[in-house]
């Protein structure tokens, strides 16, 4: 084990005691899928250890932080929720680790608060680095619940690959997740089997490049990897959380219109655009043109039922001027999309985008990420508006009230006051209108 990988001070006056049955560790995670996925098998791993995983932060042993840094906000965010903890719970043994830590581990460890810190190539280990040095071991055994598995959430993030081999210019996950490796379809399979036998009934792909799934591992790719899971396990609802444009096959399309899987592939589709400007594509270094985009959206709405699409942009990218941002509204305008997720451009160091002329002034970012949200505000409620009268499945994620997820990623509200369900059941609705936060509202009638 490489001890540059991860720092550890003052904790073995909380690690074990007599009185103590079971550790209990209460985990949160920031940012995206993959960081759900890797705290979801985080959790697995001191399940199976003999640890508990604590829902409430102030009766936990140790507190852990899965950490995101694609933007500044993001690692403000994760040193404000450190300070917040330690204020909070003093005594709480904190863990900081994810991709702010392999980023920086030095400035983490440096803010004095985080008793041990881990960087994402040790995180497999985190057990044995929060336990070394202590001879005494938990062995006491648990009831392991799909709750605890996966950290109060209904859906399973499964992580299919990790890394990434494209180099974008604004991106610093190649630099914090390494470069691209798949995970064997003998793993994950294995993984989702266990997650079935304990009750889950939906699970989401996750992975940095997930189009170029198998590049690197023979006989694997997206498209076999679907249908393997597809014909190997009973789960229910599978879901992809992004692919690009330019990955996508008509392969890999039909699965979602056979007779035999169709009820369980989601029809929602994350397809990153990150500008509506060829000219700020190239700069981007990304792989696709809007022409491409474009014409994987029409394919999917036009073949696909039920479905709806969602996607990335990138606001202020250096260069972008008001003609670039304006082709980016007509572009999106003019789609079929649901929602779009806007992220005002961040630098950051370590990119090739850090060192570009042309940045673009916050306050310009700020205006034209306000305007993008107001199109995709339009956009969601004109998609939600098609779904009024139409049966859709939920599966639910809350119980007050009870509410969640259809299959093509649109939030429902249950609208009938006493109901037999719960989280975690899967019920046929009836759509009846859409209210003024953008959920659809209606009634279950199976």
């Amino acid at each position: 084990m490489d001890l540059a990988l991860y720092t550890i001070t003052n904790i073995s006056y909380i690690l074990y005691s007599e009185n103590i049955l079971f550790m209990k560790v209460y985990i949160e995670t920031h940012g995206c899928k993959l960081n759900i996925a890797d705290s979801q098998r985080i959790a697995d791993q001191l399940l199976e250890q003999g640890m508990k995983i604590s829902d409430n932060i102030l009766d936990s042993d140790v507190y852990l932080l899965n950490t995101c840094t694609v933007t500044q906000s993001a690692d403000k965010k994760a040193r404000n929720k450190l300070r917040n903890i330690r204020n909070k719970a003093p005594n709480i043994h904190i863990v900081a680790t994810g991709c702010y830590v392999e980023r920086n581990m030095k400035e983490v460890s440096n803010l004095g608060i985080a008793d041990t810190v881990v960087g994402n190539f040790s995180k497999d280990n985190l057990f044995k680095i929060i336990n070394n040095g202590f001879s005494k071991k938990i062995t006491d055994k648990q009831e392991v619940s799909i709750n605890n598995l996966l950290l109060g959430r209904t859906r399973a993030s499964i992580a299919i690959q990790k890394g990434c081999n494209q180099i974008c210019s604004y991106c610093i996950v190649p630099k914090v997740r390494g470069r691209e490796k798949s995970i064997s379809k003998t793993v994950i399979i294995s993984r989702i089997k266990k997650l079935e036998k304990f009750g889950c009934k939906e699970i989401v792909l996750t992975g940095t490049q997930l189009g170029t799934y198998g590049y690197d591992i023979k006989d694997h790719s997206l498209y076999s990897l679907l249908k393997q899971i597809l014909d190997e396990t009973n789960i229910e609802r599978i879901r992809l959380s992004s692919v690009q444009p330019h990955e996508f096959s008509d392969q890999l399309f039909e699965l979602w219109n056979h007779k035999k899987y169709r009820l369980r592939l989601c029809p929602h589709f994350h397809i990153p655009l990150q500008s509506g400007s060829d000219k700020i594509l190239k700069s981007m270094r990304r792989k696709y043109t809007t022409e491409t985009f474009l014409s994987v959206v029409e394919k999917i709405k036009k073949n696909i039922n039920n479905s709806t699409i969602t996607t990335d942009i990138i606001v202020g990218f250096p260069g972008e001027n008001s003609e670039d941002h304006n082709l980016t509204k007509m572009l999106l305008l003019n789609s079929l999309i649901k929602e779009i997720h806007v992220f005002p451009y961040s630098k950051r160091p370590g990119t090739s985008a850090y060192y570009l002329n042309d940045q673009i002034h916050s306050s310009l970012i700020t205006t034209r990420a306000k305007e993008i949200r107001r199109i995709s505000e339009k956009l969601k409620l004109q998609r939600l508006e098609e779904m009024i009268d139409t049966e859709q499945e939920v599966l639910w994620e809350k119980n007050k009230p009870l509410s969640g997820y259809t299959t093509n990623y649109s939030y429902f509200v249950n609208s009938q006051k006493n109901t037999t369900n719960n989280k975690n059941d899967v019920s046929k609705v009836i759509i009846k209108s859409v209210d003024k936060n953008l959920n659809l509202i209606g009634k279950i009638i199976g």
